[in-house]
């Protein structure tokens, strides 16, 4: 009798864990978001929000703060050159030493012209001339593990005003990358797509190039609101991702402006998808606004370090010490690029050229270190680690110079003019929607976790080179 009991009781306890076991798992399967906005906004800080964030309306960035879950103390693993290693980063889920992008453009070695990191020849403009692909991305992104999951029935858009923003947060399998020319002012994609310019944008805002940072946004908002009703995003169980890259400056009407913007923007992705089943992660680049800061004024130590005129000198240099010969191909960025070829004809030994080099560019002002490739693809010291972050061998240069705080690095051939970042600003990761709960976390975390936490969101696997763990 006391068996008998005993069997009935096993059965109703196993009966009631699966009933349990298969209820959470309905539950989980029911607050997969089906559609995934991923907002990347160009020099936010977290220094800046908390600065503006009192003044904004409700809505928008304001309501992503008060019922989200924000991470307040977000960096990048590297200090990021531009955006555009930035964005790569947040959607491979890894830094440009694995992603292969450090930098919005570099000198190709073939041609010893400046590329753009999108540059594609294979591939024309849809709408105006720049065309491109994200074929210099060298790992999976976001998109392209959710295409694969879901036998490419996932969508993938992105939409951007700058050309490497979009096509650096799409994927390689996305549906469309939009941006707007900077010459025509008009919407622009690229023959890589096959979807081409969708029909919704002919009937607004091609007319004329805008050029300040809120009309900017405005238009982007616009086209995302216009690409969610239109391309029937997150109408199904396979969720979509929508990228989105926008930019503020230390300003606060600039933030109140986009503040409105994402108000609209959260308000018809709400009516389209209903808020259970919408995720929206915003966050920033490590990039910071430039100060409008009068150093002579204050006393501060400053200066401007021109890499062009750096550059021609350690030419001169190099040939007193090993002959005649053209020893410098060109200069990016804070990168030199040498002469391989040369050196190889004249049987000069890289390491020696590359020390010689270092201990040159050292003694010039403004400089307050000097990185070598070679020093960088060796390196196993912590303290190195960021830098390393930063490189990558295919497009980076031979001499990596970090100038002292305070200094501006000019380049008259590239008219390049970049203010000294030794490290990532602080930014906010913020995720909403779908169920988060609000909570504030200042706990340091690092960008390249957020590719793997919206893959967790997504059920997809994390892109193939990530190795960073979900945020929790």
């Amino acid at each position: 009798m006391q068996n008998n009991i005993f069997k009935l009781n096993k059965r109703y306890l196993t009966a009631t864990l699966l009933a349990l076991i298969s209820t959470g798992l309905q539950a989980q399967q029911a607050t997969k978001p089906r559609l995934v906005i991923s907002i990347v906004i160009n020099q936010m800080t977290s220094e800046c929000l908390d600065e503006y964030s009192e003044a904004l309306e409700d809505g928008g960035l304001k309501q992503l703060i008060a019922s989200g879950k924000v991470y307040s103390s977000a960096t990048m693993p590297f200090p990021p050159t531009d955006a555009a290693s930035a964005i790569t980063t947040i959607y491979t889920g890894t830094t440009p030493y694995y992603n292969g992008i450090a930098s919005a453009s570099w000198l190709d070695r073939n041609s010893l012209k400046v590329v753009s990191c999108v540059d594609d020849s294979k591939y024309r403009g849809t709408g105006s001339y720049e065309g491109g692909s994200a074929a210099n991305v060298m790992t999976s992104m976001i998109g392209d593990e959710l295409k694969a999951k879901t036998s490419n029935l996932g969508m993938v858009y992105s939409i951007a005003i700058n050309r490497e923003a979009a096509i650096l947060s799409a994927s390689h399998s996305a549906n469309g990358a939009l941006w707007v020319d900077n010459k025509t002012g008009r919407w622009n994609t690229s023959t890589y797509y096959l979807g081409g310019l969708p029909n919704w944008l002919d009937s607004f805002e091609k007319q004329s190039a805008y050029t300040t940072t809120a009309e900017n946004n405005n238009r982007v908002a616009n086209a995302a609101i216009n690409c969610i009703a239109n391309a029937s995003l997150g109408k199904d169980d396979n969720s979509d991702i929508l990228a989105l890259t926008f930019e503020v400056e230390d300003d606060l009407n600039t933030y109140k402006q986009l503040n409105n913007d994402l108000g609209r923007l959260l308000k018809s992705a709400k009516d389209a998808v209903g808020e259970n089943s919408l995720l929206v992660v915003a966050t920033g680049t490590g990039v910071a606004p430039r100060q409008k800061v009068d150093y002579e004024l204050l006393r501060i130590p400053h200066g401007t370090f021109s890499i062009d005129h750096t550059a021609k000198l350690l030419d001169l240099y190099l040939n007193a010490i090993y002959g005649q010969g053209k020893y410098v191909d060109g200069c990016v960025n804070n990168h030199i690029y040498l002469n391989s070829k040369l050196s190889e004809q004249k049987r000069i030994d890289v390491d020696e050229l590359l020390s010689r080099s270092q201990v040159f560019l050292l003694e010039t002002s403004g400089v307050g270190n000097v990185y070598s490739s070679r020093q960088l693809m060796t390196a196993s010291s912590d303290m190195l680690a960021p830098i390393r972050n930063s490189f990558n061998s295919n497009t980076c240069g031979d001499l990596i110079i970090e100038t002292l705080p305070g200094w501006n690095l000019v380049n008259e051939n590239t008219r390049q003019d970049i203010t000294t970042q030794n490290a990532s600003a602080q930014f906010p990761i913020i995720i909403w929607g779908a169920d988060t709960k609000a909570e504030r976390i200042s706990t340091p975390v690092s960008a390249v976790s957020i590719a793997p936490t919206i893959s967790k969101a997504i059920r997809i696997r994390a892109p193939n080179a990530c190795t960073a763990a979900p945020l929790r």
